[in-house]
């Protein structure tokens, strides 16, 4: 089983340091085309379903520094028609409802005149719905810490062209409710590349972003839930962001994932509004 982070979801200016204040933003997230690969990377499972989630995430960034950085924190809330990162068992499910809710009590951010830079802690929570076994899950059933680190690189110090952009995560993942198996760890790096274009009086943002995530440590469990090798992805696809208003701006991100081992691979379309107070 994977990690509880839905690669992808940051793309290009991910690690962009905030200015003090509220933001909210709305991720909707559709993947299809699910097929489960083996060590290989050889489809052994067609799934051929098409699944949705939406995630809410409510954002304050302070004026008060720690250790020389601004500092803010997080709440998600996911709901889903499914686990985001499902395994084969319950990829078939299509209720909507509630998933695991994730809080970051701690995020700060840096700035300096050709880069942005940002350190963040998350508890993800295992407030969705699971039982072992069950096609009807929301969640993972296991809680994980989070650690994550980003930047962003302007070249020549323009905000207001290109950027090069990675956040990298690591997750330490607990042992799983009612199963007794303790995922694997793993890292997540999403990266984006964009430059900022004049287009329909607006300045977009306009680029690719991608994505890997490996498993870097065994699964762990009980006779009988032995692990069936470590997993890998890829996912690589277009993005553009544009201001909708002063307060509001869209973000559309499209990615094909690839290079899959041990892992349910589909394509991703995120459609994001974020909304500034």
């Amino acid at each position: 089983m994977t990690g509880h982070y839905p690669p992808g979801q940051s793309g290009i200016r991910g690690a962009a340091t905030p200015d003090a204040g509220f933001v909210y933003t709305n991720f909707s997230r559709f993947f299809t085309n699910l097929q489960l690969a083996d060590g290989g990377g050889h489809s052994v499972q067609d799934l051929d379903e098409l699944r949705f989630a939406n995630i809410s995430m409510f954002a304050l960034t302070t004026d008060f520094e720690l250790f020389g950085m601004r500092y803010g924190a997080l709440v998600g809330v996911p709901f889903s028609t499914g686990n985001l990162r499902p395994s084969a068992d319950d990829a078939l499910s299509d209720d909507f409802g509630l998933g695991d809710v994730l809080l970051t009590p701690v995020s700060l951010y840096g700035k300096n005149d050709r880069f942005d830079y940002q350190v963040q802690l998350t508890l993800w929570t295992s407030s969705g719905h699971f039982e072992p076994g069950g096609t009807h899950n929301r969640g993972s059933g296991f809680s994980a810490l989070v650690y994550s680190l980003g930047g962003v690189f302007y070249p020549g110090g323009d905000r207001g062209n290109w950027s090069l952009s990675a956040v990298a995560r690591i997750e330490q993942n607990f042992e799983q409710d009612g199963s007794g198996i303790t995922p694997g760890n793993d890292i997540v790096v999403d990266w984006g590349i964009g430059k900022v274009v004049p287009l329909f009086e607006r300045r977009v943002d306009l680029g690719v972003s991608g994505f890997g995530a490996w498993q870097v440590s065994a699964q762990d469990g009980p006779v009988g839930s032995a692990d069936v090798g470590r997993y890998r992805y890829y996912g690589i696809g277009p993005e553009a962001s544009m201001p909708l208003t002063k307060a509001v701006s869209m973000r559309i991100r499209a990615q094909w994932e690839f290079g899959s081992r041990n892992v349910v691979q589909g394509n991703n379309l995120w459609i994001i509004f974020a909304w500034r107070k």
